[in-house]
């Protein structure tokens, strides 16, 4: 093979880059080549090609000079296989020239040749676009398939980002802390876009969820700094809506059940500080995003908060002690008043239920014996009520023949108590 047929070899396309793409354009038939088609010294007459040594390959030459103008002259010859076929075509020509010149060096070769370079020139410049156009789409591809795996790298600032321009932020002190950080990660989402060029490959995604959406999510991360101000806006008002309803579901257990703890009671004591508290943690959280929330926006919680005082002074007048558990075993006074003292309360009276249980495991051999009681405790500091701890647990491990060590404190005195009035 000639050192033109090695050229057309190398850009003739892989089965794969054939199949790939079709050229949306074709370039008229060479005026030249349809000339050749029916020039009487391209196409010599049988009876003169007969009398040549090289007669079969003449012929041939003329028959695929023929067939190759053919498919030049269909509109969609830009295609995997007629390029394919034209090569072969143009290959088998090159060689048939070559030995026509070793056979019969008077035949005059110059229209063959003629027809052969500029055919050549033509497949070739198909074949570049096809290349190009196959090319184009491998790189589509690749940046798709770097796009699919974007949520395993953004996919929280995605989230975010979507939830803010959809109004539908999260208002929990964890969930501001979380969005927060998903936000600040869009910059370098944005980067991404730029380097990756997703927006090239939009097409592909027009039919599918909008957090999938190349052109969404770079406009979303293109708009980073404008993003993150929405959100803080956005984030106040949740995250004030959702402390006042945490705040009044504390408020309305310790209505109606005397239940406190040793957390709200800290918050609702002093309601100006609960409230600046709230709004310290919240721009603690938000100052990276440059928006600044004054600490009035947190207003309400104070004046919910003080309705506390109030509350918390009618569940004091109320007496929640259980009457049922009626047993006073002076031996567990002992381990419980050193417990309530770590929190500076004082044992006011402690009783069991008075029934003991037995735990066995599964082939029915005693472990320990166990009972409950509830414990009144006075706390200086809380004021002119009692804490009633009403699941103070005790146990006594299982020792052997029969017997069980002495019961002591296991469980019950946690930060979590009833409100009731210190009756004795």
């Amino acid at each position: 093979m000639s050192t033109q047929s090695r050229e057309r070899s190398n850009f003739r396309p892989s089965s794969e880059a054939r199949s790939a793409s079709r050229s949306s354009h074709a370039t008229l038939l060479l005026a030249a080549v349809m000339h050749l088609a029916t020039a009487s010294t391209a196409f010599a007459a049988p009876s003169v090609a007969n009398k040549s040594p090289a007669k079969v390959d003449i012929q041939t030459v003329e028959v695929k000079m023929k067939s190759i103008t053919k498919k030049f002259e269909r509109s969609d010859w830009k295609n995997s296989n007629t390029l394919d076929e034209i090569a072969k075509m143009l290959d088998d020509v090159e060689t048939r020239i070559a030995r026509i010149k070793e056979k019969d060096k008077d035949w005059d070769t110059s229209s063959f040749e003629t027809f052969f370079s500029e055919s050549t020139a033509k497949w070739k410049k198909a074949s570049e676009e096809v290349n190009a156009a196959h090319g184009e789409r491998d790189l589509d591809l690749e940046r798709r398939a770097r796009f699919t795996t974007i949520g395993d790298r953004h996919g929280a600032a995605i989230q975010a980002g979507l939830m803010t321009l959809d109004g539908q932020v999260r208002g929990a002190l964890g969930n501001v802390r979380e969005d927060m950080e998903a936000i600040l990660a869009l910059p370098a989402l944005a980067e991404e876009c730029e380097d990756r060029q997703y927006l090239t490959i939009q097409k592909y995604y027009e039919d599918e969820g909008r957090a999938k959406q190349p052109k969404v999510v770079c406009e979303l991360a293109g708009n980073h700094q404008k993003i993150a101000e929405t959100y803080v806006s956005l984030a106040a008002k949740a995250r004030l809506e959702d402390q006042l309803k945490v705040d009044q579901e504390a408020l309305t257990a310790l209505e109606r059940d005397g239940a406190l703890s040793s957390v709200w009671l800290a918050r609702f004591k002093d309601p100006a500080a609960h409230a600046k508290q709230v709004a310290s943690e919240f721009a603690e959280l938000t100052a990276s995003a440059g928006v600044t929330v004054g600490a009035e926006h947190f207003k309400p919680l104070e004046a919910q908060a003080k309705k506390f005082k109030e509350i918390l002074a009618a569940a004091g007048r109320v007496d929640r002690f259980p009457k049922a558990w009626s047993t006073n075993d002076a031996k567990l006074n002992g381990p419980v008043s050193g417990q309530v003292k770590s929190f500076g309360g004082t044992l006011v009276k402690l009783r069991t239920s008075g029934t003991t249980m037995i735990e066995k495991n599964d082939l029915g051999i005693p472990l320990a014996q166990s009972t409950h009681g509830a414990a009144l405790v006075r706390v200086a500091s809380d004021g002119g009520f009692c804490r009633l701890y009403d699941d103070v647990g005790f146990s006594g491990t299982y020792k052997g023949a029969g017997a069980y060590a002495p019961l002591s404190y296991s469980s019950g005195l946690e930060d979590e108590f009833k409100v009731t009035a210190c009756s004795k």
